[in-house]
């Protein structure tokens, strides 16, 4: 194969691993602005602010996606990517692929706040987190751990529970 028939084939493949993130990034931005209208917050007042800490894909997507939107059809959202742990005065902290192997210490440093950590890792909800993104057949879902939900003051609809996968410590 020459040079140049690679360099084409390169690209092509670049380009369509970008679109599947990028693809994915929107699914999840659909995901996350959804769970506002199926979770109660105890703060409504203000900005409600997601923190977006390892994919900068998701963040564009969720800052785009919810310009002319409300959480829960009340708040303007603020949208935040972070580069380090500044995990407070937030309602939805997700946690990127790239940061999931500290899952059980951030979860430790939010406590009981009323804090929804997503995460873009399967079964992640067995280590503190409260929704772990999981890819069914090609399609985005969501599992969750109610308790986890729970302990940090947040409360779930039942359409929500009927939209999820529960997933609980054994």
């Amino acid at each position: 194969m020459n040079k140049f028939a690679f360099l084409i084939m390169f690209t092509f493949i670049i380009g369509n691993i970008a679109n599947l993130n990028a693809q994915d990034a929107k699914f999840q931005a659909l995901i996350i602005y959804n769970l506002t209208k199926l979770i109660d917050w105890p703060n409504k007042t203000g900005n409600f602010t997601v923190k977006v800490f390892g994919n900068s894909d998701l963040a564009k997507e969720l800052k785009d996606f919810t310009l002319e939107r409300k959480a829960g059809g009340k708040q303007a959202f603020d949208i935040q990517k972070i580069e380090s742990s500044s995990f407070d005065n937030c309602q939805i902290l997700y946690i990127g692929a790239s940061e999931c192997e500290n899952i059980e210490e951030i979860a430790d440093k939010i406590g009981n706040n009323p804090i929804l950590i997503i995460t873009e890792k399967p079964d992640l909800t067995l280590k503190g987190a409260g929704i772990s993104f999981i890819k069914i057949e090609g399609a985005w879902k969501f599992q969750y751990n109610e308790e986890n939900i729970k302990k940090n003051g947040l409360k779930i609809s039942l359409d929500f529970k009927e939209l999820g996968i529960p997933k609980y410590d054994d």
